[in-house]
């Protein structure tokens, strides 16, 4: 293994002084340096000891990108899964979560926007007026605690300036698609900017219910965002971020012929209602080291809810609700709403040559569920406190060692109207030790050991029907212990002396240990899902991403991953076991390759190509999701401030399955077991006019 990372790392390395010679007569701009903040400072993503990808409004306005969803299969080894009206449970190298009904989670991949903590709220992730999006793989211990044991994706939106800025898109495209967004800044005071931005994007979504004759997964989202900056003394700055988001989708994604008709009689919704604040100071008066303080808070309501029987029960429409008049059928509508809470403090000692920082972290978070109008409730309350540190070492001028740990306590308590209450309390350790060393100016080679963590929890689905006659629950399903994650990574990131070729290589191991996994307790027709910490788990893979500039016209950015996995001790309480069997959600393979030509000096045209092999749906079951190969593109022509794009996602009009699920639902099959799916978006295509002063 060694010697193949060193051979890669060769490899690179004479690759990149092979271009610069063979490009020294090219007279072509050189490409654009990206910065991200994933070790406390904000630094070239090519001086980050981590495996990260970055994506701005270029790819957001090629790709036609309004939701974050639409943006994730241009990254390696990065999945997602629906299960709702959004792709908003996202996995990265194969760890995530697939959905959420009665349980109270924790993700593994955390997001935060503007700073603020949006995990497990994924509607929040709108794209309008988003200056950056950057995914980090691999576990976040030390910055990001709990939230970030598989990764964290942080999504930043324009900053105000003292210049006067606006900017206005609307667009319109197929399932009367429509958006409408004007965001708008200036300096209020010689110290003080302002940026408002405000957004509304409707759709009828992609499935046609046949008995209500209208569609029922349809689309209408708007947000608002103020950002304020402040230059209050010339040692201390504030910065104001305040959100408001209100999502009224609808959700109607399961059938029983696992088309885009349906026949339900009651379609569901997948709604967030959500207001949230950030507010940061930095002060810079002493001469030892910084001092930077950051409280949030957030308020959401969400609901999630679903016919679920999938059909009709009208004897006037005896084709159509054939299944909802057999005999067997039932008839059953589940409704989740929830009112979350947030809140967090947190307090950097920053040194002002970036070598060390020192904090201290506490966030609160409780939430509430009534599910079926008080048929049954709970609540959880979850606190936790953190302390945490960095150190660099400068141990030559070209090799640099960083050392990160986080120490993290939680309490949790659990409350439901079944009379369960279990407390639980865990101190968790993580962080990371990395050495880098540039090469040349140009080229880093580094090595890592990090260490992941996500906190324990109340198995929901199971207490809610632990007490139903005629069905046993043992007390072992009540809870489950947190997980633990170790990442090694050997990466070598480079550019080329021209500045036209910029390639990141990463290779990487994962040991999960007392995995968190997906478990039924089955009796009869009566069933519960809950997790456990039932076994263990291997991870690991290659992740290849880059941009060439082939000619002055010519640009290609790509994206490569290898990802293989397996579960290890792990049989369910069925007695299947799956012990060997890849991980849910995780293809081996994954790419994505888009080509920018430049016909005219202000006209564009992309074409993109990306796919995934076939993955399994859960760790419960072993259906599998087929592989994929969509086909995407744009024309773009950019006038002086203003810019028109058409573009086209999946234009071969492949059906994709964004989530799937296992079990009976038809009564004229008797019940029997089958996989049934959600379809990702058909083919999607339109038209976006931007203006920008």
């Amino acid at each position: 293994m060694k010697l193949k990372l060193s051979l890669l790392s060769t490899s690179l390395l004479a690759a990149l002084s092979y271009q610069a010679v063979a490009d020294e007569s090219r007279t072509t701009a050189p490409l654009e340096t990206i910065e991200v903040t994933g070790d406390f400072q904000t630094e070239s993503l090519q001086t980050l000891s981590a495996s990260a990808s970055v994506m701005g409004e270029v790819e957001v306005t090629h790709r036609g990108a309004s939701y974050l969803d639409e943006l994730l299969n241009s990254t390696a080894n990065v999945n997602f899964t629906a299960g709702a009206s959004r792709g908003r449970f996202v996995q990265i190298r194969g760890v995530g979560l697939r959905s959420q009904f009665v349980d109270p989670i924790t993700p593994s991949v955390g997001m935060l926007v503007d700073g603020i903590n949006y995990s497990g709220l994924g509607g929040s992730a709108l794209l309008f007026d988003i200056d950056q999006v950057t995914l980090y793989r691999g576990p976040q211990g030390t910055r990001f605690g709990a939230d970030a044991m598989g990764g964290i994706i942080d999504l930043q939106s324009h900053a105000p300036t003292e210049d006067t800025a606006l900017k206005l898109r609307v667009g319109a495209g197929n399932y009367n698609s429509y958006e409408a967004g004007l965001a708008a800044g200036t300096g209020l005071t010689d110290n003080t900017a302002a940026r408002v931005s405000l957004y509304q994007r409707g759709s009828d979504g992609y499935v046609d219910n046949l008995y209500l004759n209208k569609p029922t997964q349809d689309q209408q989202e708007r947000l608002a965002r103020l950002k304020l900056n402040s230059q209050l003394t010339d040692t201390l700055a504030v910065n104001l971020a305040v959100h408001h988001i209100d999502i009224d989708n609808g959700y109607d994604g399961f059938t029983l012929d696992n088309t885009r008709n349906s026949v339900a009689n009651q379609p569901g919704k997948d709604t967030q209602n959500s207001d949230a604040f950030a507010l940061s100071a930095l002060y810079t008066g002493l001469s030892a080291f910084d001092i930077e303080v950051q409280g949030t808070g957030l308020q959401a309501d969400t609901e999630y809810s679903y016919d679920e029987d999938w059909t009709c029960h009208d004897a006037t429409q005896a084709q159509l609700c054939a299944a909802g008049l057999h005999p067997d059928h039932y008839v059953s509508f589940d409704s989740y709403l929830r009112d979350h809470e947030r809140g967090s403090l947190e307090v950097k000692l920053k040194d002002k040559q970036g070598d060390w920082v020192l904090g201290a972290y506490a966030q609160r978070r409780d939430v509430d569920l009534d599910r079926n109008n008080a048929s049954f409730k709970s609540s959880y309350d979850v606190s936790s406190q953190a302390l945490f540190g960095q150190k660099v070492t400068h141990l030559n001028e070209q090799t640099r060692l960083i050392t990160g740990l986080r120490v993290e306590r939680y309490d949790s308590e659990y409350l439901d109207s079944n009379g369960f209450n279990i407390e639980q309390d865990e101190t968790m350790v993580g962080g990371k030790l990395a050495l880098e060393y540039q090469v040349v100016p140009r080229t880093m080679i580094y090595t890592s050991l990090s260490r992941g963590y996500k906190v324990g929890g109340a198995n929901g689905e199971a207490l809610a029907k632990a007490k139903d006659d005629g069905f046993s629950i043992p007390a072992s399903a009540f809870s489950f212990e947190p997980e633990y994650l170790w990442n090694a990574e050997f990466g070598v990131k480079g550019q080329s002396e021209d500045k036209k070729h910029t390639l990141a290589v990463t290779a990487f191991y994962m040991e999960r240990e007392d995995m968190q996994l997906k478990q039924w307790q089955i009796d009869g027709v009566q069933f519960a899902g809950f997790i456990s910490n039932a076994g263990k788990g291997e991870n690991y893979g290659l992740e290849i991403e880059g941009q060439r500039l082939i000619t002055e016209q010519l640009t290609l950015n790509y994206s490569l991953g290898y990802l293989d996995t397996k579960i290890e001790d792990f049989i369910t309480t069925a007695g299947d076991n799956f012990d060997g069997r890849e991980q849910a959600q995780a293809p081996k393979y994954q790419y994505a390759f888009a080509a920018d030509y430049n016909i005219l000096e202000n006209l564009v045209v992309t074409l993109g190509l990306e796919g995934k092999d076939d993955y399994f749906f859960s760790d419960s079951h072993n259906e599998q999701a087929p592989s994929q190969n969509l086909i995407n593109a744009s024309v773009s022509y950019y006038g002086e401030q203003w810019s028109l794009t058409a573009w086209g996602r999946n234009l071969a009009d492949r059906d994709v399955p964004v989530r799937g699920f296992y079990f009976g639902n038809d009564p004229r099959d008797g019940y029997t077991a089958r996989n049934y799916v959600q379809y990702g978006e058909p083919r999607v295509f339109g038209l976006t006019f931007t203006y920008d002063l």
